[in-house]
């Protein structure tokens, strides 16, 4: 055993190094990945080899996530994992331990003195009937011929902030015949155009087997199972809305790629990541939900937060920017650039407001975002629409007291050439600046937004083509607590007396069994509930609508105005 894993590590570091040389300003670090299939041609292994120059020379050698924004990682599915450098077998201390919240990670310590490159080689088993989440799509998982997972889930990287030299290789001989491999860095074996940190490796996406790709300039899309239309379609949508956005931003990087794979339980959920994305999907998506996805996510690529990602520490606490710009940004670009309808940025602003001015904790202050973030779909969607929403307030007055000379696009573009330019861009330069167009009344308004006040965009904030109105809609409400549905056992407590829970049928005591997807059902006035529940001996379906209180919410009509995008 032993021999043979030496000759496995042997041949992987050789091919990886055949595919990088060694940068002057940057040490290398080199991932190599060997899918396996299995007799029915199922990829139920991955072999791993990591090698990085420039160890760091702490008590940390390396790391991985455990958990990571509530999803379970391979770190506890990792086989014959083995450190060596210069002098053979590198002996270490592995410790879990709490960072950044809920969240655990792995690091491993050296028992001796590091003496050159460390290599960590290992395989992490896959099972391709691994039940789906309703999650953030981190997870390494198996299906429909490929294989596919952000680095963060499966790579043992430095435990460091050195910007190293990435090179990707790919082993795909035991793949099945005609398998690809394809990574943030481009598609086969890569490497990067400039150095990445531990966390962008992290967040770089990895997609491999019998996978469909397009590529158009320095645009590429690589996708796992089957959509319902022609994918090649919507991957040159894509291509075209990245190239107004490089214009848009004036800045084009020099490579991005996206990725989708089936997820039936949750489709239309995605993940920014490093020059690309990762978005989910079923055969009964409709191709302009994935658009307003891809809309939406693009806009990561240039603007992600004033942290260096929502991941980062404190970084649910910046999402109103990064986030909010997005949301603000999806609809308003695609229409500037004629690839959606007025019609369709109707739906898709009111969508937001619908959300937002009916959202039960919308005062909630920022705060307290990041503590419930991840346990309450209220508070999860607000630095989203409440955001994007601030975001369309500040577009409008900036216009108002510039007499139209200026407008929001002009400070975000002044914040990304600040952070071009080796600048901090971060909540002091966006201050600075809306203090330099709005004045104290301005910095008085971002306060209040920050406090949990409610924002209300002028009527005319979205230009002549629209006017605010006032709609009766009903409040998202389960009609039980919340924060069950983050507990291991997810027994339904607090149920309310009078709710559409309770008229349905369901008890306090009563199990939930199934998972469902809460931050798409919270936007969507009609959408229905279906609970699967263990009651006594019992197992029984439920399904209502989870909404309860009607209350005044303002949406936006087309106006007599005739009129394009501004």
């Amino acid at each position: 055993m032993t021999s043979l894993r030496t000759a496995f590590v042997a041949a992987l570091l050789a091919t990886a190094s055949a595919t990088a040389a060694r940068a002057a300003d940057a040490p290398d670090i080199s991932v190599t990945l060997a899918p396996v299939a299995d007799a029915d041609g199922a990829l139920t292994r991955l072999d791993v080899a990591v090698r990085f120059e420039a160890p760091p020379e702490g008590e940390a050698l390396a790391a991985m996530a455990v958990t990571s924004n509530t999803v379970e990682t391979s770190a506890r599915r990792m086989d014959a994992l083995v450190f060596s450098d210069a002098q053979g077998v590198l002996p270490v201390q592995a410790e879990d331990k709490a960072r950044d919240g809920d969240n655990l990670e792995r690091t491993w310590k050296p028992l001796r003195a590091v003496e050159g490159a460390v290599t960590a080689a290992y395989r992490v088993s896959i099972d391709p009937a691994q039940a789906e989440q309703a999650k953030p799509q981190y997870e390494l998982r198996a299906s429909d011929g490929g294989l596919s997972g952000a680095g963060n889930a499966f790579l043992v990287l430095p435990a460091d902030e050195l910007p190293r030299d990435l090179s990707v290789h790919w082993d795909l001989s035991r793949a099945g015949d005609k398998a690809q491999g394809v990574s943030s860095i481009g598609a086969g074996d890569r490497r990067s155009r400039h150095p990445l940190r531990a966390d962008q490796i992290g967040g770089s996406y990895f997609m491999a087997g019998q996978v469909g790709t397009y590529t158009r300039g320095t645009f590429f899309g690589t996708w796992q199972g089957r959509f319902g239309f022609d994918a090649p379609e919507l991957m040159d949508w894509a291509a075209r809305l990245q190239s107004f956005y490089g214009t848009f931003f004036d800045q084009r990087p020099d490579s991005f790629g996206v990725f989708a794979r089936i997820n039936r339980l949750n489709p239309g959920s995605g993940i920014g990541l490093t020059d690309s994305f990762a978005f989910t999907f079923s055969e009964k998506t409709p191709i302009a939900d994935l658009e307003s996805l891809l809309a939406h996510e693009m806009v990561h690529a240039w603007i992600n937060s004033l942290s260096d990602s929502m991941d980062a520490p404190g970084g649910l606490g910046l999402s109103w920017f990064g986030e909010g710009l997005a949301v603000h940004y999806q609809r308003l670009l695609p229409w500037r650039a004629g690839l959606i309808s007025q019609q369709a940025f109707l739906d898709d602003l009111n969508s937001t407001a619908a959300r937002y001015y009916t959202n039960a904790l919308i005062a909630t202050p920022n705060d307290r975002i990041a503590e419930g973030f991840w346990k309450d779909t209220r508070i999860r969607v607000l630095p989203y629409d409440r955001g994007s929403l601030y975001f369309a307030s500040v577009d409008s007055d900036i216009r108002a007291a510039s007499q139209g000379k200026r407008s929001l696009d002009d400070l975000v573009r002044q914040m990304l050439a600040q952070r071009r330019a080796g600048h901090a861009m971060d909540l002091a330069l966006w201050k600075k600046l809306l203090g330099r167009e709005l004045g104290a009344k301005g910095l008085a308004d971002f306060d209040a937004m920050l406090a949990g006040g409610t924002v209300l965009p002028p009527s005319d904030a979205f230009g002549p083509c629209f006017k605010r109105v006032t709609k009766p809609l009903k409040r998202f409400d389960l009609g039980f607590d919340p924060l069950i549905l983050v507990t291991p056992d997810r027994v339904v407590k607090g149920l309310k007396p009078g709710s559409a829970a309770e008229a349905a049928g369901l008890r306090d005591g009563d199990r939930i069994l199934n998972r469902f997807p809460l931050d798409a059902l919270q936007g969507d006035q009609d959408a229905a509930l279906r609970l699967d529940i263990a009651r006594d001996e019992q197992k029984l379906s439920f399904t209502y609508r989870p909404r309860g209180e009607t209350v005044d919410a303002y949406q936006w009509a087309s106006s007599a105005h005739t009129c394009a995008a501004e």
